[in-house]
């Protein structure tokens, strides 16, 4: 079983910190004017009120996927929770743990990046992407790395009144940030670097906190792929310093996928 095979394998919704949501400003401000200014209003809106809960629909080929969900954030670093297809995944900073009953003994497969184990590094890479999608602490980064602010402007959400921001992404400026676009090497050459420009829109609000966020990585799929290549997501955020409670599980109750994937020798 290859390391995707295997991640696809881990098959996320409970809301940690905050107090009373603090309530968002009656008007809003003009928007800001360059990708610095929007990464850092954002993360202030955040910070005043650092735990949400989120819908997430994504297309994937010719699925559709709908997801529930919760995230927190300490600084710059989220934790999430959210199922999907009915089976929950939790990432807490860079590790991730999904929950499976096919497993004997232990129901969690856990990844780690960050291990010395190189095997279990790369396991610990391989974070399936629908994972990724919903996740505000990296999306915020990959837009301040990656980003172009295309145009602003103000509308209304259900939430309220809006600041929206169009916004492209360019993988080739963080290939590490988008490693689903990957392609292996090819006759000893090296592996292609992404030159993909993504699609991505951002909505604030009065509070600067993000109300929902769309990605379309689509481009970014490896040529060549097979089926259909569609891959984009529209997550919105809602009940902004809701108390949630995102813990990693029991120590006991999850087998790392590096471990897993030698003894099933691959």
């Amino acid at each position: 079983m290859s390391i995707a095979t295997a991640a696809l394998v881990l098959a996320a919704c409970d809301p940690g910190p905050g107090g009373t949501p603090p309530t968002a400003p009656a008007t809003l401000t003009a928007p800001v004017t360059d990708i610095a200014q929007l990464v850092a209003a954002a993360r202030a809106g955040i910070a005043e009120a650092p735990s949400a809960t989120f819908g997430m629909a994504a297309v994937l080929g010719t699925d559709t996927k709908e997801s529930t969900g919760s995230l927190s954030f300490d600084g710059r670093t989220s934790s999430l929770t959210m199922v999907v297809d009915g089976s929950e995944v939790r990432v807490i900073g860079r590790k991730t743990f999904t929950h499976t009953a096919s497993l004997p003994g232990k129901e969690w497969i856990g990844t780690d990046p960050d291990s010395t184990d190189p095997i279990l590094r790369a396991a610990g890479a391989a974070v399936p992407v629908i994972v990724k999608l919903p996740d505000l602490g990296r999306a915020l980064e990959e837009i301040e790395r990656t980003g172009r602010l295309v145009s602003a402007d103000q509308t209304r959400l259900e939430a309220g009144p809006v600041n929206h921001y169009v916004l492209e992404l360019d993988a080739a400026k963080a290939p590490e940030l988008f490693p689903e676009f990957a392609e292996p090497p090819v006759d000893g050459k090296p592996a292609k670097i992404t030159t993909a420009k993504l699609p991505a829109e951002l909505w604030l609000d009065a509070a600067r906190r993000p109300v929902r966020f769309a990605v379309d990585l689509t481009a970014g799929a490896p040529a060549g792929a097979h089926g259909d290549p569609t891959l984009r997501a529209t997550t919105d955020y809602r009940d902004w310093g809701k108390p949630v409670d995102i813990q990693p599980p029991p120590a006991d109750q999850v087998v790392d996928l590096g471990e897993l994937m030698k003894k099933m020798g691959t």
